[in-house]
């Protein structure tokens, strides 16, 4: 029967890549949501800086005009914080890729290895087994020639 002596770390790297898999995706995860909510504020600050300008033609207050201005303005440094975070989550999400590859290569490697132990095994035991038979072909010769 085969047995795979680096099997304990064959299966160690097998979880790593599958805790890397997860890492990699809740950052992705965590990167398109950033980027739908950075979204979003560019349409709130589209849609507000549309409506003050309507109001424009109108007669506006200069306090009413204010408020609005100073709301796109706190909406536009709330995009730029969220820029920033996409970039950094950005930036992680490119280092747990790398981790990734790296866990899936060392796992590949111990794979190949496997396989390739796994058939030399099979070669072993053919030769063994065409060995007793060769043995138990002369035997039975022998057998008759003394017979």
């Amino acid at each position: 029967m085969f047995h795979f002596r680096l099997q304990t770390v064959l299966d160690y790297r097998k979880q790593l890549e599958e805790k890397r898999m997860l890492e990699f995706a809740d950052t992705k995860k965590r990167l398109d949501c950033e980027k739908e909510t950075l979204k979003k504020l560019k349409r709130e600050r589209a849609d507000l800086i549309s409506r003050l300008e309507k109001m424009g033609e109108n007669k506006l207050s200069a306090a009413g005009a204010s408020i609005y201005l100073s709301y796109i303005s706190r909406i536009k440094d709330e995009e730029n914080h969220r820029e920033d975070v996409v970039c950094q989550i950005g930036k992680e999400l490119k280092e747990k890729r790398a981790e990734l590859v790296d866990a899936s290569k060392k796992k590949r490697i111990l794979e190949i290895l496997k396989e390739k132990r796994l058939k030399e095994y099979k070669v072993s035991l053919i030769r063994r087994e065409q060995k007793e038979l060769d043995e138990a072909g002369i035997l039975r010769s022998g057998a008759r020639r003394q017979g």
